[in-house]
């Protein structure tokens, strides 16, 4: 079995987006359902898309989801206030992989952290296809660099 790594680190992102939690965002056991963690880095990742004219949905860019996943590190409750941190980690010919984090409360360790990957699609062929230049540049807005 592998070490398992510490808590992604709100100073690690340079984006940042609110989350309102929802009642059907709870589960059962009174926290959030670890499949909601998913639909929060769907939307993190397209807010951010989205703040560029960039043409999604209009004909232009599309992309499919390759891979993704989550670690969690703490639960979140109804109550807490929930803040998703986003970065660039890579960025290939036609992909891009993601860092996402929950922090909750202000808290600088995040609740839950993971990743996510996009392949970028030709609308009409669905195959990968280049990276637009200014679909790349907004991307490499937030790349962050490792040593």
């Amino acid at each position: 079995m592998t070490k398992r790594l510490p808590p992604a680190q709100r100073d690690e992102f340079s984006w940042f987006a609110s989350i309102t939690l929802r009642w059907n965002d709870i589960d059962i056991f009174g926290h959030v359902n670890n499949a909601r963690y998913y639909e929060f880095f769907d939307t993190t990742v397209v807010g951010f898309l989205h703040e560029a004219d960039l043409g999604f949905g209009t004909g232009g860019a599309a992309m499919v989801v390759a891979e993704n996943g989550c670690r969690f590190h703490r639960e979140v409750k109804f109550t807490d206030s929930l803040e998703m941190g986003l970065r660039v980690e890579h960025i290939g010919t036609s992909s891009v992989r993601y860092g996402l984090a929950a922090f909750v409360n202000g808290e600088s360790s995040a609740a839950a952290d993971g990743h996510f990957i996009h392949v970028f699609v030709d609308p009409a062929s669905k195959r990968p296809a280049p990276l637009d230049p200014a679909v790349r540049s907004h991307l490499e807005s937030i790349l962050t660099l490792t040593a």
